[in-house]
């Protein structure tokens, strides 16, 4: 069923391709008749009326136009008869008809670019593949956002390619602008090839549902497409099952991340900083390490001793401190700070027993 579906929706595209270039073809044909009939008018209008190349010109283009000035006319019967007959019968109509074509081209254009059915030549792009289940619009909207804070990504242009949004992106994704979408499936090669994948700068393939084991599948499926078709861009992929990272990776994955829908930032730290994006996710991650309070005071001690007395005795590594006076939280701080803290926090083992009579000795 699903493949049926498919079928259907290529079909559809195929016949909005062809009426597309039927109109742009109409265009071109009618284009190329008026400019035939302007021809022979001209030619009439010098041959009968002894009119200067410039004046036939000039007469034909002002009685086509229907603007008509008066200063020039045809005054022979053969000269008028070819008026009547290239440009009141055939020339006014024709140059009607081009112009009523080429206004519905351009608003087949607008529709088409709206609803994700045009195809930009694009060069050094982002591409992302997918959207996720769940508020799929405003995660790739938080994405997007992260993309424009960094300085390596600001006005890079981002190209979705994706089933959602049929009748156009949403204002709130429009609006972070050089964002433009192409509705097709990431499985299938002429619409990854849509997309300019092979001249991309990054490509991304979200996890459809980072719930569900099943999405590696998907991802499994969409990878090898790039790769068949020689993409040099970096390829990061979501793996929802640990066990499958290594499969993603042979697949032609780059980089494997967890998907972490609450935290967009670490798939643009993975492609600016790679290998920031193992630290970030084992934040997200019990098993090894965690990050840990002592209630300690201290003061009269800069940051960087502060840090190398912890490190020294094995306590862990400290990454911020709480503000006796203000009660903020301060993330890494210069080294030459001394601060007056009530509170360290730091990133240690799940070994570390150390209390917090232990850590205030040590920097005491």
């Amino acid at each position: 069923m699903h493949s049926f579906f498919s079928f259907l929706s290529r079909k559809n595209k195929r016949l909005k391709l062809a009426a597309h270039f039927n109109l742009f073809n109409s265009i071109i044909k009618s284009g190329l008749l008026l400019i035939v009939l302007f021809v022979l008018h001209i030619g009439f209008m010098v041959f009968y009326e002894n009119l200067s190349l410039g004046d036939a010109t000039w007469l034909t283009f002002t009685t086509a136009t229907t603007v008509g000035y008066g200063d020039i006319s045809a005054a022979t019967t053969e000269g008028r008869i070819a008026t009547i007959i290239l440009l009141y019968f055939g020339g006014i109509f024709i140059l009607a008809k081009v112009v009523g074509d080429y206004f519905d081209f351009r608003m087949e254009v607008r529709d088409k670019k709206t609803k994700g059915l045009w195809s930009w030549n694009m060069n050094n792009h982002i591409v992302i593949l997918n959207t996720p289940t769940k508020s799929g619009g405003r995660y790739l909207q938080r994405l997007i956002q992260q993309f424009r804070s960094s300085e390596h990504y600001e006005d890079t242009t981002i190209y979705l390619l994706t089933r959602h949004f049929p009748n156009g992106l949403p204002e709130f994704i429009t609006r972070l602008e050089n964002v433009v979408h192409y509705h097709g499936n990431a499985s299938n090669p002429d619409e990854l090839a849509a997309v300019c994948v092979d001249k991309a700068r990054d490509i991304i393939v979200l996890a459809k549902d980072e719930d569900e084991d099943s999405s590696d599948g998907r991802t499994f499926d969409i990878l090898h497409r790039p790769k068949d078709l020689n993409v040099k861009a970096r390829v990061l992929a979501e793996c929802v099952e640990d066990s499958n990272r290594e499969r993603l990776k042979g697949a032609g994955a780059n980089i494997v991340i967890r998907p972490i829908r609450a935290y967009p930032e670490m798939i643009v730290r993975a492609f600016v900083t790679p290998g920031s994006e193992s630290i970030i996710e084992n934040m997200f991650n019990s098993d090894g390490d965690q990050y840990r309070r002592f209630d300690v005071a201290i003061s009269k001690l800069c940051w960087s001793e502060v840090v190398t007395r912890l490190i020294t005795k094995n306590v862990g590594i400290a990454v911020a401190y709480i503000d006796r006076n203000t009660d903020e939280m301060v993330y890494n701080p210069a080294a030459d700070v001394v601060p007056d803290l009530k509170a360290l926090i730091t990133i240690s083992k799940d070994n570390n027993d150390y209390s917090n009579d232990d850590v205030k000795a040590i920097v005491s």
